[in-house]
């Protein structure tokens, strides 16, 4: 198992954000090097990694418990999706 650092804290959403990105990509590139070893199509690999980031999302906005909390979640991933492009 990969260790991850913990974050540093930071008040700021947006360096919150990148430093949880940077602390996931090496797990996150070591799942998607596994399932491309398996013999998984890359463009495979990346939908399913997509989609499960997708239902990770709207079960963290379910929890959240409001109608308002899953809009704004929903709305911040495709702000963020539109900008990654």
């Amino acid at each position: 198992m990969m260790m991850m650092e913990p974050t540093k804290s930071s008040d700021n959403q947006s360096d919150r954000t990148t430093e949880c990105k940077d602390a996931l990509r090496p797990a996150f590139e070591y799942l998607a090097d596994q399932a491309l070893n398996a013999g998984w199509d890359p463009y495979e690999v990346a939908l399913a990694l997509s989609e499960l980031g997708e239902q990770f999302l709207q079960q963290t906005a379910e929890t959240a418990g409001s109608e308002a909390d899953i809009a704004i979640a929903k709305a911040l991933f495709e702000i963020r999706k539109s900008l990654s492009h």
